[in-house]
């Protein structure tokens, strides 16, 4: 992703984390009405003027569909930005969708929508991880 993109999501992201919105399924332009996993990304996406994206499902993000274009990597070459997908249930591949926003010292720290606790930061090698299934870099302006 070019740089100045990236720069101005990871600030869009921490905004959003800062706020704490609670989880809403659907929920997509309104941080006190909540946001769901897909609709947050979206959101600071959209904030940082990201062109081409549209609003979309985790599953749909991680096909590249609605404009979230990348090549995926290994989850140790994950750095900031680039987005992480879950499988939560087996009936739901690439369910469930955050970004890495830290990426230093300690490890990769996380942000996502999580269903009971809202929008959250935590570790990705927390318990997240077991259920990673794909890392993207998105390359919006490459």
């Amino acid at each position: 992703m070019a740089l100045h993109y990236q720069r101005s999501l990871k600030r869009q992201l921490d905004f959003i984390v800062a706020k704490h919105p609670y989880y809403r399924w659907g929920g997509a332009e309104n941080l006190e009405r909540g946001l769901d996993c897909s609709g947050y990304l979206f959101l600071a996406a959209k904030w940082s003027a990201i062109p081409g994206i549209t609003r979309t499902t985790a599953l749909r993000m991680s096909l590249g569909l609605g404009g979230w274009t990348g090549k995926d990597l290994p989850p140790d070459d994950a750095d900031e930005c680039d987005l992480v997908f879950w499988t939560i249930k087996e009936s739901r591949p690439n369910g469930h969708v955050g970004a890495v926003l830290r990426n230093h010292g300690a490890g990769r720290k996380v942000t996502h929508s999580s269903l009971k606790r809202g929008v959250v930061l935590e570790d990705l090698k927390g318990p997240l991880f077991p259920n990673l299934t794909k890392v993207r870099r998105l390359t919006i302006g490459d």
